[in-house]
């Protein structure tokens, strides 16, 4: 469960508690890949099939248009850099909105000002900064080290392919290298910010593409949020939602919370999909500090 500070932290506007540091940082390229086996003429023939993925220099509005996540990650020599690289509990994540790079997936945010000069980005201003979390989880320490030893503008940038699945390559100042995917990549398509309000008590419902015969109480009461002044007013009216919509951690039974997701269309192209909510962050309703509560939600009429 996460606090009101830490939930609202990733919109913009939020409150940024860093302090500057006078580190450089390192992020990365990544050579292009090589296929395997072999052909009956000892390997010179060429493939039956090639395509051309275009590349380009990304500009700014590339850059901010999705999260990016770090799936590769080496030092210059080729050999991988484990605490940055993708596994199945973490990723390290670079956000490029508001001119500013952020890197995250540690305890801590190192973020740097930036801007762009030609296919290079370079640092604007002293230093980086970082936020000040403590933690006694050693992976986490680890991967803020990293950050911090590995992460050195100015770096060498170039998009592969368009869309939710391209891939921004970045080389750094040392050879360090990354390729990066956009956080939508998994799901094909682009997604949609989208807070909800769940209420506390089940329901039982028929809605979706696979509703249970007969209905069980397999569903919660939801309706979209939107924030003003870093507060959670309604902007529609309650709809049901099966469980099975949510992708991560789900609403629990009996708390009324908030859920911070990313929306994304049918991935199955069935009419009756309700598409997939992505959960990113969770929270109790009671948890969300300086919030005038009256009835579900707070004391604002609806929006449209």
């Amino acid at each position: 469960m996460v606090t009101f500070a830490s939930f609202r932290s990733s919109k913009p506007g939020a409150l940024r508690f860093a302090v500057s540091v006078a580190v450089p940082l390192a992020l990365a390229v990544a050579s292009a890949g090589c296929g395997f086996g072999g052909s009956r003429d000892g390997g010179n023939a060429a493939p039956a099939s090639a395509v051309s993925v275009p590349q380009r220099a990304a500009n700014e509005s590339d850059l901010a248009e999705y999260q990016w996540q770090v799936q590769l990650a080496t030092r210059a020599d080729g050999s991988a850099l484990a605490m940055l690289q993708a596994d199945a509990d973490r990723q390290v994540r670079v956000d490029f909105r508001h001119r500013r790079m952020a890197f995250s997936g540690g305890a801590n945010t190192v973020s740097v000002d930036y801007r762009l000069e030609g296919a290079r980005i370079v640092a604007v201003g002293d230093g980086f900064e970082t936020t000040l979390i403590g933690t006694s989880q050693e992976r986490a320490q680890a991967i803020d080290d990293a950050l911090l030893r590995y992460l050195k503008p100015p770096f060498r940038q170039r998009l592969h392919g368009s869309g939710a699945t391209q891939r921004l390559h970045l080389t750094g100042a040392d050879g360090t290298t990354l390729v990066l995917q956009t956080a939508d990549a998994p799901y094909g398509a682009k997604g949609e910010d989208v807070s909800l309000e769940i209420a506390a008590v089940p329901r039982t419902c028929s809605v979706g593409c696979a509703p249970l015969n007969p209905p069980a109480p397999n569903c919660v009461s939801a309706r979209r949020l939107h924030w003003v002044d870093d507060r959670p007013q309604p902007a529609s009216a309650w709809f049901d939602l099966p469980l099975h919509v949510f992708d991560g951690p789900r609403p629990r039974p009996g708390r009324r919370q908030v859920l911070q997701t990313r929306h994304y269309p049918s991935l199955s192209g069935q009419a009756c999909s309700l598409g997939v909510y992505r959960v990113e962050e969770i929270a109790d309703v009671a948890a969300l500090a300086q919030i005038a509560a009256q009835g579900d939600t707070v004391a604002a009429p609806a929006q449209p």
